[in-house]
Parts: structure tokens; sequence; C-alpha cells
């Protein structure tokens, strides 16, 4: 089936060989005490990591779904434990083998795999690889025909058989309720029950079968149909080279880019597009779109909403921070409204691991001299100063190297600023600005532009908010023997350091 490779185009690199490799490993949860052996892959298109246990129980985990890949955390049972010490590399310690798959439906509900790798130089290499493949920017923008591929990748991978797939198990991952309309969509087709008459030959169950089935089972678009018909007039039931530029010009490009920098469709690269995507091979001589290859081209890579060449960063980077809109949240900690909402350390994780560079901390006095974050004369929740500071320094710089801004309203006294601070300074250590950039044009003084992104790559930036009638703020002693580096109109601290 025609597909344009457009991985190659906008420059993602090849899977690591030993990824698509089966590895083995061990599997465990923390409410069981079993730990089988398992084989784990990620799949040749990458759409799933694919796991399989001794007894051949086995599941998939969504690669798009992934947000988040940790090593360290071994299991709580002492008995897992135990197992794990004598599999494997003993002498590599348990947390350097341990990791953790996180993936996600949303911002607040999570999901946990838990693996044991047999040495910590696999874990490293196997967690260091899926993780750079789970976090490029090409997984959340797939093509509606990379949705279909993904389909049928499921239903295969779903399938325990070597050989055949159940009818009755794709009815219900397809439609448990149309049992009639899957049969008789299957039929259409072309795919037929072997002599078991509950079970499709998995041979013949390739993309092009499945993607007639998928179109059989929506019976058609018929508002791409209206669309064609529109275009192409009475005439004739195909689209002539002229009409297929006409209309890529006129509804596809968007009328307010440069010409010089997106110039409009000209008849050989429309002619390019319809031998890529033309079924008809006759048609894709003379340069004429069926329905068929017109379908086939609105659902690919090459129709996106957005300019997939755009979706790393490609402008200047080099401008004062203060001149480009930044990704921010507001009451990161909660997970829910501001009244009785719980709070969190994990939301932490997910803002930054989501590309988010700004996010908030409201801080107050808690129990036993440890700070605590938290809404303020509400019902919601609190939680550790600390944990959060610790949870930053770990994901801070997984998803972006650009720096990070931390706006601090701080509610505390001054014994609890201190440790705030000191927390700070302990945990960032030299992430952490706390001197001068040594660039003259980009010191923080009035009179001077604020450092650029790429002047603070791979940094933590730190900005508290002072309001009137509150306490000092955390290492404002400090601030004083370091030198003067807030503009005093702004009157925002900036912390930041390379990492």
């Amino acid at each position: 089936m025609p597909r344009c490779d457009y991985k190659t185009k906008v420059g993602v690199p090849p899977i690591a060989k030993h990824l698509l490799e089966w590895k083995r490993m061990m599997k465990w949860d923390e409410d069981s005490i079993a730990a089988p052996v398992c084989e784990i892959r990620v799949e040749d298109e990458a759409f799933f990591v694919e796991y399989v246990t001794q007894d051949m129980e086995g599941s998939v985990i969504e690669i798009a779904q992934i947000v988040d890949i940790r090593t360290g955390k071994p299991p709580k049972d002492a008995k897992i434990i135990e197992i794990f010490k004598q599999v494997g590399e003993t002498k590599d310690p348990i947390e350097e083998r341990c990791f953790q798959i996180i993936t996600a439906d949303s911002f607040t509900q999570q999901t946990f795999y838990n693996f044991l790798a047999f040495s910590a130089k696999d874990c490293k290499r196997f967690v260091d690889d899926l993780f750079a493949l789970c976090h490029h920017f090409i997984n959340s923008n797939l093509s509606q025909m990379d949705y279909v591929r993904k389909m049928h990748k499921r239903i295969l991978l779903s399938c325990k058989d070597d050989k055949f797939i159940s009818i009755k198990d794709l009815i219900k991952s397809i439609a448990k309720d149309e049992k009639k309309k899957v049969i008789e969509a299957l039929k259409l087709a072309g795919l037929k029950p072997t002599d078991k008459k509950d079970h499709l030959p998995k041979d013949k169950f390739t993309f092009e079968a499945f993607y007639k089935f998928y179109r059989e089972m929506l019976g058609g678009r018929p508002e791409l149909e209206k669309v064609f018909n529109d275009i192409k007039g009475t005439k004739r039931n195909y689209l002539t080279l002229d009409q297929t530029v006409e209309f890529l010009n006129k509804y596809q490009r968007d009328p307010r880019l440069n010409e010089i920098l997106f110039p409009h469709h000209n008849k050989d690269g429309t002619k390019k597009l319809i031998q890529l995507y033309e079924f008809d091979k006759s048609k894709q001589k003379i340069g004429q779109f069926t329905l068929d290859g017109f379908t086939n081209y609105l659902m690919s890579p090459d129709n996106l909403p957005t300019n997939i060449m755009n979706l790393p960063v490609y402008q200047s980077m080099d401008q004062p921070l203060s001149h480009y809109f930044i990704n921010s949240s507001h009451n990161t900690y909660l997970t829910g409204d501001q009244f009785s909402g719980r709070s969190s350390v994990e939301i932490y994780r997910q803002c930054l691991l989501s590309g988010c560079r700004c996010i908030e901390l409201d801080c107050w006095d808690g129990e036993d001299n440890e700070p605590q974050i938290t809404h303020g004369f509400t019902l919601c929740s609190s939680i550790q100063f600390k944990d959060v500071i610790e949870a930053i320094n770990e994901t801070a710089f997984k998803a972006t190297p650009y720096p990070l801004i931390l706006s601090f309203e701080n509610h505390c006294t001054p014994r609890q600023q201190q440790k705030m601070a000191d927390y700070c300074i302990q945990i960032f250590k030299e992430k952490l600005l706390n001197v001068p950039l040594d660039e003259p044009k980009a010191q923080l003084k009035p009179g001077c532009m604020l450092p650029s992104p790429e002047m603070l790559k791979i940094q933590d930036s730190r900005k508290e908010q002072e309001k009137e009638g509150r306490h000092a703020r955390p290492g404002e002693q400090r601030r004083e023997e370091r030198g003067r580096r807030a503009s005093s109109t702004q009157r925002n601290r900036y912390i930041s350091g390379r990492g």
C-alpha cells in the first residue's frame, strides 16, 4: 500500500537495534509477591512495547501513552528483593537494575509497569533509548493512516495464536455490539474464515486487507465523497492534475504563508503526491486521483494540520527570555479544584514531562519546621516542599533542555524560608544559577536584557512573587552578599544554573 516515509523526512533517528530484540527481564507488581521472568521488546513499527511472561501471559504498552521511564525504585516486598539479588549481575545494585514505565491517559491517571533488568548496563541502555523514542515529537503527531496502522498492529499483537486470529476476539476489539456488521465487512474485504469458522488465517490479515475491512466497517466516507465530487464535476470519476493542483492551493494551503518560504503547489510536486498515494497504477502515470487515492492522501502525513518540519525547535533561541511565550502552569500542585482538591507531587513531574517551563509552588509553614505546598485557607491537601523539589530535580530537563522557572508564592516564616533555600541549594546543586552569568549583556540588573533561553539551556530558573506584608524571601540575606541580581522595577528573582 502507498506510504510516505515522513519519519526519514523529518530526521527521526532509526530505532535502536537492541530495542527491537527480545530482552529477558523480570516483571513485578507492588500488590503481588510474584515476579515472573518475561521477554520485552519494541515492535517493528514502534507503536507498542510488548512483553510476554514464561506462562505466555503478555500485553502491550502504547508508546504514545508513555510519559516517563524511571529507574531506582526497587520493590517493597522483601521476598521479591531477595529473589532479585540472586538473578543477573548480582554485583549491580538492585536500584540500578529496576525501572518503571509510566503511562497516562491524563495528568492525574497514571499506570505503572515495573521491570528488573539483569544488569545495570542493560537497564540504562534500554531506559535511555526507549525514553528518547517515546518522547520524540512525531509520536503525538501521527496521521490518520498511522492510527489505522496502529489499530491493525494492536490486533496482531493481542492475538496469542501464531497462525490464526479469533473472529470473536476481533469483534470484541473492533465493535463488540456489531457482530453481524463485522462479519459482513470481513466478507466484503475478502477475509474468509478457515475451516474453523471462527478464525482467520493470520498471514492473510495484512494491513491492506485490514484497511479494506476498516473502510467497509465505516460504510464509506460520505463527507470526503462530497468534496471529491464537488471538485471533479459530473463528467468523470477522477480528479485531473489541474483540479488537484487547484484543490491543494485553494483549500489545503494557508494563504497567509510566505510565498517564497512556502511556495504554491505546482504540477510536478502534485504528480509526485498522486504517484505516492494513488492505488491505480495507470492513474499514477497520467497524474489522476481516484476517490480511493484522494482519501489515502487526505489521511496521510502529507496532510497533517501542522507542519511537522516546524515541530522541533526551529526558531532562534538567542533572544532575551522575555521575548518568548512560555508554557506555564498555575496552582501546579492541584489535581482537582482550588477549594478541596488533592495536592500531588506526581503532577509536577507530569507538567514538566509535557514541556511546561514555568510552574508554581505555594509555600506555607508546615509541621516539624518542614515547609509544605498547598492552597492556603482551603480544604486542599498538602505535600512536602522537599518532595516537590526532588521531583523537579529529577524531571526538569527530561523533556526539554531549556530553562525552567519556579514561581514561588511564599507565605513562610523566615525560619522555614531558610529551610526552603537550603533545600534548593542542596538538591539542585550546580543546576541552580546563584551567581551572575559571564555574559555582560545578560546581567540581571537595570538596563540589561534578560538572558536568552540558549544561554540558560539545561538549567533551572527561579522566580519568586513578592507581595506586600509578607516575610522576607528565601535566601534574602545571601542575595545582598552575592550582589544585586534582580531588576528594581520588576522585583523578580531569576536563578538558573548549568546542569
